[in-house]
């Protein structure tokens, strides 16, 4: 009887647990995009104004801001260094890890990948293009990413704990 009042309750903390990350994840998603709008500005008045090579801009990137997006320019800064591959299978990896350490989404590794392809391809008036199409594509997850908070955000709590609830007036 005890051990069953024991599942019972792990059963309730754990789903509680979970909605609570989604919560989270939810919370972090616009962050991790504002971000890196932010170093996006940064590498556009590094490129444009200071006209320094990738590997210093995204090294000046990863000391302005915080992590995730520190450590994400800091290991681009680092491959290009060793300079083991290409710059495309460099930054579509480092977008792949990106992705697994924050709470960005598919739809801006879409975007990140799309806008790697371009990055130190075209002249300073061409990248300024490319920069601003990726910003108002990111603008636009930004505000989704929002959207989407404000509506689940609070609502994942309360369904975490709610479903563990359920589940074990299921099981008992």
């Amino acid at each position: 009887m005890t051990l069953k009042w024991i599942g019972v309750l792990l059963l309730i903390s754990m789903s509680t647990a979970l909605g609570w990350e989604w919560g989270r994840a939810l919370k972090q998603r616009p962050k991790h995009i504002q971000l890196f709008l932010q170093s996006l500005q940064i590498l556009e008045a590094e490129m444009v104004y200071s006209q320094v090579p990738l590997q210093e801009a995204f090294q000046i990137i990863a000391k302005k801001l915080p992590n995730p997006i520190a450590m994400f320019y800091q290991e681009l800064a680092d491959a290009l260094e060793n300079k083991e591959k290409d710059f495309d299978e460099i930054w579509e990896g480092s977008v792949q890890k990106l992705i697994g350490q924050s709470s960005l989404q598919k739809s801006e590794l879409e975007i990140l990948i799309q806008f790697g392809r371009t990055l130190g391809q075209h002249d300073i008036e061409q990248q300024q293009k490319h920069l601003k199409l990726t910003n108002l594509y990111l603008e636009e997850q930004w505000k989704n990413a929002t959207e989407r908070f404000n509506t689940y955000g609070r609502l994942s709590n309360v369904l975490g704990l709610l479903c563990g609830i359920f589940l074990a007036l299921l099981f008992i």
